[in-house]
């Protein structure tokens, strides 16, 4: 076996996604250290309520307890060895990687500390690098920052944009299907189903989010585009990207339950506007567009015959039109949501990440022994 590595990951977020990257940490953490030298070993788990820690690793059988006590819907606080901390901040650890996979607005200014004090940063939450530019330029700008998982889940969206941008190519526009959410209502309303049906059966399954006007008011798309856009080198603001909505503003402030019983209201609209685009060939699906200059993201009639009309379930579909890929745009196609496929952007980014540092080590001593604890490199002869 190669000299191994301990790579220790602090993880802030233990939901449907952060358990799904506990998980394959404990599935393929050995297989990893006998193929890449890389063990992965958690020293940190916190959610809002408090935190698990240990410098020397949280032991398999803490972990397998904080993931069921996650899904039981339990906080971290009511579990033994739990504590509190004033503030996050007390919980980083010069060299390791801090994974966040929560839905938080407020992680930016954790992530700049733990930046700041030596730390790497995987995320899967798409609000720090949506946040304004002045704020989140400092994600986009070092190679200390991997953040996959924040669009097309597992998918190689990302890394293929940067890789074109890397050789010389110029993008010129990006284009998608990004939600797996309204990609699954479209093609419910394909078929013939009511929109609040659709809605009704996207809930039932899982795929929106307990309130499903998170999904249905297309900020989250707005907030990939922008990821895209910013990684293609564009600078834009979050108000560049233009929303359009699928529910109307009178229905906003009702809580949940009401708004389930309103959206019946709505089916005729988008009832009409689906017979519409299918009368001339068409069907709707929900399409970002981004350039240099700005976005808009909404409901798009589309020939039922082309790459965005074949889409079915919670398939995502990403166009790059480039100087090299002017007539015929770079497309990535596949499952775009999911806890599993997205906890494997994540760990593809942790790996990448200490990929990427051993090699330049390498290239930068290349008469030196590696090797590494707790994040810091050490060179011996």
């Amino acid at each position: 076996m190669k000299n191994v590595i301990t790579i220790p990951i602090i993880q802030i977020g233990v939901g449907n996604v952060g358990r799904a990257v506990l998980r394959q940490i404990l599935e393929v953490r050995q297989s990893f250290a006998e193929q890449s030298g890389c063990y992965l070993q958690p020293v940190c788990i916190a959610d809002s309520s408090g935190v698990i820690f240990n410098s020397d690793g949280i032991s398999e059988d803490t972990i397998h307890s904080v993931m069921r006590a996650r899904a039981r819907g339990e906080r971290i606080i009511s579990l033994p060895g739990a504590r509190q901390t004033k503030s996050l901040n007390e919980i980083i650890i010069p060299g390791s990687v801090i994974v966040d996979v929560t839905a938080s607005g407020e992680m930016l200014k954790l992530l700049r500390a733990a930046y700041e004090q030596g730390c790497r940063i995987v995320l899967a939450n798409k609000k720090p690098v949506a946040a304004p530019w002045s704020e989140a330029y400092w994600l986009f700008e070092n190679s200390d920052v991997r953040y996959e998982a924040t669009v097309g889940a597992g998918l190689p969206i990302i890394l293929t944009l940067r890789q074109l941008r890397e050789t010389g190519d110029r993008i010129l526009a990006v284009e998608g299907c990004m939600s797996g959410t309204l990609g699954f209502i479209c093609a419910e309303l394909e078929r013939g189903v009511p929109y609040s049906e659709a809605i009704r059966d996207a809930k039932s399954l899982g795929y929106t989010e307990p309130d499903p006007r998170d999904d249905l008011s297309g900020q989250d798309v707005a907030r990939k585009a922008l990821i895209l856009a910013r990684t293609a080198g564009w600078p834009l603001e979050p108000d560049a990207i233009q929303v359009e909505s699928l529910f109307p503003d009178s229905l906003a402030s009702l809580d949940v339950d009401d708004f389930m019983d309103a959206i019946p209201r709505l089916d005729s609209v988008y009832g009409s506007e689906n017979q519409e685009a299918q009368a001339k060939g068409n069907v709707l699906r929900y399409i970002a567009r981004v350039n240099p200059t700005g976005g808009k993201v909404g409901l798009v009639a589309v020939p039922r015959d082309s790459a965005w009309g074949a889409l079915r379930g919670s398939a995502n579909y990403i166009a790059f039109t480039t100087s090299r890929y002017d007539a015929i745009p770079l497309a990535i196609s596949g499952p775009g949501a999911g806890a599993e496929v997205t906890a494997a952007g994540v760990l593809g980014d942790i790996l990448g990440l200490q990929n990427y540092y051993e090699q330049k080590e390498k290239n930068e001593h290349p008469d030196h022994e590696v090797r590494r604890d707790l994040g810091g490199f050490y060179r011996s002869n």
